[in-house]
C-alpha cells in the first residue's frame, strides 16, 4: 500500500482536521492584455479546509504573490468566480450498483439543487452513471443534466463497477468542450459518487488517472460514500482527487441532510474561488514564468506552483499591438490619422460624454460609500424598510460624540428644604428582546436593547464601545431583515468577529449565541 494512500486514510477515517489544516491550489492563469497599459494577470484560486469547507476571510494583505523566488507587489483586486462570466464544465459520474439503489434519488437531488440550480447559462454538464458498463454521455445544458439525474437507476450490478473506465470517458468528453469564442479558457471538474471500488484492481492506474487530469486541468472532485460502510475502497477516490488537486468529501449519512451539506459545499468551492487580478506595468514581463501564491497570518499556506502563458492573450485568441482585451474580446484602440473636421466635432462630442460618465461614476461610487457594503437579506440596495422597521441610520460609520458642556452650578441661596419621604415609584414594564449581554469585559453583566443598524467598535459614538486594543474603530454591526431576524456583520475588522467559535463576515443570529469581538463576548438573547 502507497504511503500516500495511508495518509489519506488518516485524514479521512482518523480525526478531524485541526482548524489550521487547509490546502491552496492554482486552478488557471489567465495573461490578458489591459486597456491600462501593460498586461492583467488573473490567478483562480480555491482555498479550502482539509474536509472541503471554505477558508472564506482572505484579504489583500494575507494574499502575496510569489513569482520565481521574488515576491510580486503589483496592485490588485480580489473577486470570486461567481462574479465573472467564465465558462465551467462539470462531468458527473455516479455508481449505480444495486446497493446504491436507495440512495441515487437523494444524491441527484442534492445535486440538481444545490449544484445545478446554483450555475451560470456558461456551465456545460454531462451525467455518466457506472457500475458492470462504463456511462456514456455528452455536454448539454442544465436541463438536460437534471433529467439524466433524475432518470439515474440502479442497474443490478453487485459485483466490481467500471469507475477508473468511465472516469477516462468524462476526460474525453470534457476534452471535447467548446466554447464561444473557441479557445476561451474552461473550468473542467469531475464529480465522482461512489465507494471506490474499481473492477481493474489497478492502483498504479490510479495515480496515472488522477496525473492525466491535473495536467488537463481537469479538478476531480470525489464524494465517497459506501452504503455498506466498508471504507478501505474509498482511499481510491482520495488518491485520485489529491493527484488532481480535487477535494475529497466523506459523506457518511444517506439522508437527504447529508447529501445537501457535501452538494453546497461543492456549490460553494466553485463560485466562491477566489479571482485575483493584478495590474501590471508594461515593462513587467511575466509570461512564461512560474508562480505561486502564499497565504500568512492567522492560517498559513502554499498552493501549487503554476507556469503563465507564453504571451498574454484574449478569449484564447491574441491580439494586435495597442488592443486590449475586454469581455473576452481584443478591442482596438481608434487611430488618430486622417480625423477631418466631423472626426474632430465626433472626437469633442465623446469626450464630453466622457466626462459626464466619469462624473455621474464617481457621484455613484460616492453614494455606494454610504450604502451599507453588505444589504441585509430580503433587501435590496435603496429598497424602503418594511412598515415597522427602524430606519438605517446607522448602518454608516457612527460620529464621535460631541461633549456636552459642563454648567457651573450655581451656590444655593438658602438649604434645601426638608421633606417627608415619598413612596416608591412602581418599576417601569419589562421590555423583552433582542438583546446583548455582556458576558465578559468592564461591562459585564450589562443587557443592551438592540436596533437596526447597532454599531460594536472603539470609535466614540458606538452603540457598544468597547476599549480593547483586539478590536477595531467600527467593527461589527447588527441589523434586521425583513422577516425581524438580526443579522451581525464584520465591517472588515483586522481580528475578526466570531460567531459561536467561528469568524463569520456575516451571519443571522439565533437565540442564545455567543458574539465575541476583539477579547470581549457578548450573548444575543431574543427575550
Amino acid at each position: 500500500m502507497r504511503l500516500a494512500w495511508v495518509a489519506a486514510a488518516a485524514v479521512a477515517f482518523a480525526q478531524p482536521a485541526r482548524a489550521d489544516e487547509f490546502r491552496a491550489a492554482i486552478d488557471r492563469v489567465d495573461l490578458e492584455p489591459s486597456s491600462l497599459g501593460g498586461n492583467r494577470l488573473r490567478v483562480y484560486l480555491s482555498a479550502l479546509t482539509l474536509q472541503g469547507g471554505l477558508l472564506d476571510q482572505l484579504d489583500s494583505k494575507s494574499i502575496k504573490l510569489i513569482v520565481g523566488n521574488s515576491k510580486k507587489d503589483d496592485p490588485f483586486a480580489i473577486g470570486r468566480y461567481k462574479e465573472t462570466d467564465a465558462d465551467t464544465a462539470i462531468v458527473f459520474v455516479v455508481q449505480v450498483t444495486n446497493d446504491m439503489q436507495p440512495t441515487l434519488s437523494t444524491i441527484s437531488d442534492a445535486f440538481d439543487s444545490n449544484v445545478i440550480q446554483s450555475m451560470n447559462e456558461h456551465t456545460q454538464f454531462a451525467v455518466l452513471g457506472y457500475g458492470d458498463g462504463v456511462g456514456n454521455g455528452k455536454v448539454g445544458n442544465a436541463k438536460a443534466a437534471q433529467k439524466a439525474l433524475a432518470n439515474l437507476q440502479s442497474d443490478g450490478t453487485t459485483g466490481e463497477p467500471a469507475l477508473l473506465d468511465t472516469l477516462e470517458r468524462g476526460l474525453r468528453i470534457l476534452a471535447k468542450a467548446k466554447t464561444e469564442p473557441e479557445g476561451k479558457p474552461l473550468r473542467k471538474i469531475i464529480v465522482v459518487v461512489g465507494d471506490g471500488r474499481d473492477r481493474s484492481g489497478d492502483r498504479d492506474r490510479v495515480v496515472r488517472l488522477g496525473k492525466r487530469a491535473a495536467k488537463e486541468n481537469v479538478r476531480i472532485d470525489a464524494f465517497g460514500f459506501s452504503p455498506n460502510d466498508v471504507r478501505r475502497p474509498l482511499l481510491l477516490l482520495g488518491e485520485l482527487s489529491k493527484q488532481s488537486l480535487g477535494t475529497y468529501r466523506w459523506v457518511r449519512g444517506k439522508g437527504t441532510d447529508s447529501w445537501g451539506a457535501a452538494a453546497a459545499q461543492l456549490r460553494d468551492e466553485i463560485l466562491k474561488q477566489y479571482v485575483l487580478t493584478y495590474f501590471l506595468a508594461g515593462d513587467d514581463d511575466i509570461a512564461n514564468r512560474k508562480l505561486k501564491i502564499s497565504v500568512v497570518g492567522r492560517t498559513e499556506v502554499t498552493s501549487n506552483e503554476v507556469k503563465t502563458p507564453a504571451e498574454a492573450t484574449c478569449g484564447g485568441q491574441t491580439c494586435e499591438l495597442g488592443a486590449y482585451c475586454a469581455t473576452d474580446h481584443c478591442v482596438v484602440m481608434a487611430s488618430s490619422h486622417g480625423r477631418g473636421f466631423f472626426g474632430w466635432i465626433l472626437l469633442l462630442g465623446g469626450i464630453g460624454v466622457g466626462g459626464i460618465v466619469v462624473l455621474g461614476f464617481v457621484g455613484y461610487l460616492i453614494q455606494r460609500r454610504k450604502e451599507p457594503p453588505f444589504p441585509l437579506p430580503g433587501m435590496q440596495p435603496g429598497m424602503a424598510p418594511p412598515p415597522g422597521m427602524v430606519p438605517p441610520p446607522g448602518m454608516v460609520p457612527p460620529p464621535p460624540a460631541k461633549k456636552k458642556k459642563e454648567k457651573r452650578a450655581k451656590a444655593p441661596t438658602a438649604p434645601p428644604p426638608i421633606v417627608a419621604p415619598v413612596a416608591t415609584p412602581a418599576p417601569a414594564p419589562v421590555v423583552h428582546g433582542p438583546w446583548l449581554f455582556v458576558m465578559t469585559g468592564p461591562r459585564t453583566g450589562e443587557r443592551l436593547p438592540l436596533r437596526h443598524g447597532f454599531w460594536i467598535g472603539k470609535a466614540t459614538g458606538c452603540d457598544l464601545v468597547i476599549d480593547d486594543g483586539y478590536a477595531s474603530s467600527q467593527h461589527a454591526q447588527l441589523g434586521q431583515d425583513t422577516s425581524g431576524a438580526y443579522w451581525i456583520y464584520d465591517r472588515g475588522s483586522t481580528n475578526g468577529t466570531f460567531v459561536n467559535g467561528v469568524r463569520v463576515s456575516e451571519t443571522s443570529l439565533a437565540n442564545n449565541a455567543v458574539v465575541q469581538v476583539g477579547s470581549i463576548q457578548l450573548r444575543f438573547l431574543t427575550e
